[in-house]
């Protein structure tokens, strides 16, 4: 598959870098000190993801695991509460298995990954995040985004979209998965 977001600059590490001290800075100003500290990390796992699903079309397992992990320790805020543990591992494992679902009915259709693991795993992984409205916000920002991206670049090349074109969506779910638990976070 052609990959539409090749030949794009490697300052896209120097623009993570930015987006994550911005997006510490917003959380340290709007958030008490918890969530601050939270969303810096969940920031910087969703910016590092982000980065290497452009840059290799893969999606490292051990951010992802780590945005799991930071995800789970948020909702317990250093405190045990059994209940609201279950609700998000619950949540990631429902949006996970959807995915999973999403992929396994794509692939069966078409014969062809239109899904990778990784995005199915970044999912799962953001629930542990995120209430179920708040799962299809991030996932409304990061279909409307790589849909607006696909359409400039196409606009911009004057050619038409490839319908083969592989699209990493990690890119785009990650840094929506953040917003999405900043909007929850801050309207509380």
């Amino acid at each position: 598959m052609k990959h539409p977001f090749s030949g794009l600059p490697r300052a896209s590490i120097v623009a993570a870098a930015v987006a994550c001290a911005c997006a510490g800075a917003a959380a340290v100003v709007v958030l008490d000190a918890t969530d601050a500290a939270f969303g810096t990390l969940l920031a910087a796992a969703a910016l590092i993801i982000a980065a290497v699903d452009l840059d290799r079309f893969e999606i490292p397992d051990a951010a992802t695991f780590a945005m799991f992990a930071l995800g789970v320790a948020w909702t317990q805020a250093w405190r045990l509460d059994v209940e609201t543990l279950m609700q998000a591992l619950l949540r990631s494992l429902v949006v996970a298995g959807a995915l999973l679902a999403v992929r396994t009915g794509y692939r069966a259709l078409r014969k062809v990954d239109g899904l990778g693991l990784g995005d199915v795993k970044l999912a799962g992984a953001g629930a542990a995040w995120l209430s179920y409205p708040h799962i299809a916000f991030a996932f409304a920002i990061a279909v409307g985004a790589a849909i607006a991206v696909l359409v400039g670049r196409s606009i911009a090349a004057k050619e038409p979209i490839d319908a083969q074109a592989a699209v990493p969506f990690g890119t785009f779910l990650a840094p929506a998965i953040w917003l999405a638990w900043f909007a929850q976070v801050s309207a509380t």
